[in-house]
């Protein structure tokens, strides 16, 4: 089978995954149409996707991802209140991470021109931490991360390590957070959406 044939084919499959996953309540609501723009190019479609999100992991360090678990999450702005419900309910085992950090997606570009040509519009428009993560015969997969990223230490096992009063203002700079890469996605789905469709 010949390159194109591959990635058409993959883009195929991506793509009815991608309309399954919508169906189950998979796909985060706020990429839903910078995907659809995405797959209507001629050069790219996506694997995977993130729209940002706000979690609180139980973990020794924020990086981790073994022995790591998310006791919560949220894909929008979060309120104080869902915070404290799970700080003055329960112990971690390790330590208690609020961790606010910006899209991830997933490309396949058809050609390593492509890619370069992705990577460079969107290191233009602040996602700086993109880049190729793989070569195969069906295509280039590139990451794309914009960087947005924070963590706050909350709780370890003996207790809180934040004042009580200080919860407002660690939650009020995680929604900042959120809401920077959120514009930067939607810088990102301008740009698709202004793309020649297929």
């Amino acid at each position: 089978m010949q390159h194109i044939e591959l990635w058409r084919k993959w883009r195929e499959e991506a793509y009815a995954r991608f309309k399954s996953d919508i169906e189950i309540g998979y796909v985060d609501t706020d990429i839903v149409d910078l995907i659809e723009c995405v797959f209507q190019t001629d050069n790219y479609f996506t694997t995977s996707s993130c729209s940002g999100r706000i979690v609180v992991l139980d973990a020794m360090y924020p990086w981790l991802r073994d022995e790591a678990y998310i006791v919560f999450k949220k894909h929008t702005t979060i309120e104080v209140n869902e915070i404290e419900s799970l700080i003055y309910t329960q112990r971690p085992l390790n330590r208690y991470w609020l961790i606010s950090s910006g899209p991830i997606i997933h490309f396949v570009a058809r050609s390593l021109e492509a890619a370069m040509e992705l990577i460079k519009n969107v290191r233009s428009m602040g996602f700086k931490h993109s880049g190729i993560i793989s070569l195969n015969p069906a295509g280039v997969v590139v990451e794309i991360i914009s960087g947005t990223w924070t963590s706050f230490l909350l709780m370890d096992s003996e207790g809180l390590v934040v004042e009580p009063s200080a919860l407002s203002r660690i939650v009020a700079i995680a929604n900042e957070i959120l809401l920077e890469g959120k514009r930067r996605l939607n810088n990102l789905k301008t740009y698709f959406c202004s793309l020649p469709r297929r």
